[in-house]
This record gives structure tokens, C-alpha cells and sequence, in this order.
């Protein structure tokens, strides 16, 4: 195969493979389901954009949406805006919502910070390891976290954030 062909068709397939299957419109396809009870929650620790070691301990006390994402997955995109607004709406909750990026460079990710203005706090797993740890296999995929540091569900998928079903459930998990 020309290598021309080669890369396109390895880009379709990334781009792809963040859709879940059966993916509709928005947050329609996505999976929501309880983080296992059996299953501890794993130690996260990642640098942010200045290098700084960011870690979910340090979060403990206020609930947390943990998103991991890649700038060249479009639902992953389409949601960043929306965390945004979604934890100034849950700001009495003290919600935090922090982007976990999968193995981008530092510059990718800044990039993409600065063309889409986000505030969000965003930190990068170089190398899929923290992914890996949380079990994650469809981008988007973002878990919920309650104060006492705990994952309570995940999603996986693209979901609208700002569907007032979406923040009932989300209200009811936190």
C-alpha cells in the first residue's frame, strides 16, 4: 500500500474508534454505566501543560469529571466547550473538571487549548498508561468522581452536557 494510503486509511481508523458503536447524535449512544464496587479507584497522577504534577488526591473533597480525550477525535472536541459551562453551572458543587489528553505533545495540546480559549484544566498521559489504568478503550470517555475521591460511573461516549436530563443524572451521582 502507498504510504499516502496507508496514513489515510490509519486516520479514518483513529478517527473512528472513538465513535461508540451504534453512535446516533448526541449522547444518545452513549454508555453510561457504575463504576464497579469491587474495583478500587486508581491513583492518577499527570503533569498539566507547564509540567506541573497535577493528581486526582489533591482534588479529594469536591466531586470531579475525568475526561479523557484527543484533539483528533471529534465528539471529544465537540464536549470541551461544554465541560466549560458545565462546571461554572456546578460551581456551588465545587465541580472540577479536569481533561485527561491521550499520548499528544505538550505543544498539540496547548494548540488546541488556545484555539478553542478553554480554561479547563487539562493534563497529559503521555504514554496511555493512565488510561490503560482506568480502563478506558472509547474516546470519548469521562468518569465521575464523588468527593471522597471515589469513582462513582463512567460514560463512554459523547454526551450533550447540557441536556438538563444529562445534569439530573450527573446532580444525582454527585
Amino acid at each position: 500500500m502507498h504510504p499516502l494510503n496507508r496514513r489515510s486509511a490509519m486516520l479514518a481508523l483513529a478517527a473512528t474508534a472513538c465513535w461508540p458503536a451504534g453512535f446516533a447524535s448526541a449522547g444518545e449512544g452513549a454508555r453510561w454505566r457504575p463504576w464497579p464496587a469491587t474495583r478500587a479507584t486508581p491513583a492518577l497522577q499527570l503533569p498539566d501543560l507547564d509540567d506541573q504534577a497535577w493528581s486526582l488526591a489533591q482534588e479529594q473533597g469536591h466531586p470531579v469529571l475525568l475526561n479523557f480525550w484527543a484533539s483528533w477525535c471529534e465528539p471529544c472536541r465537540a464536549e470541551m466547550h461544554a465541560f466549560e459551562v458545565l462546571e461554572q453551572q456546578f460551581q456551588a458543587r465545587r465541580l472540577k473538571v479536569v481533561a485527561v489528553n491521550f499520548k499528544e505533545g505538550r505543544e498539540v495540546v496547548r494548540r488546541f487549548r488556545e484555539t478553542q480559549a478553554l480554561s479547563l484544566a487539562l493534563v497529559r498521559d503521555s504514554y496511555g498508561e493512565a488510561a490503560r489504568a482506568w480502563g478506558v478503550r472509547i474516546f470519548p470517555t469521562t468518569f465521575v468522581i464523588n468527593p471522597a475521591g471515589h469513582a462513582v460511573h463512567g460514560v463512554e461516549g459523547e454526551v450533550d452536557w447540557g441536556n438538563p436530563a444529562t445534569q439530573k443524572k450527573l446532580q444525582g451521582l454527585l
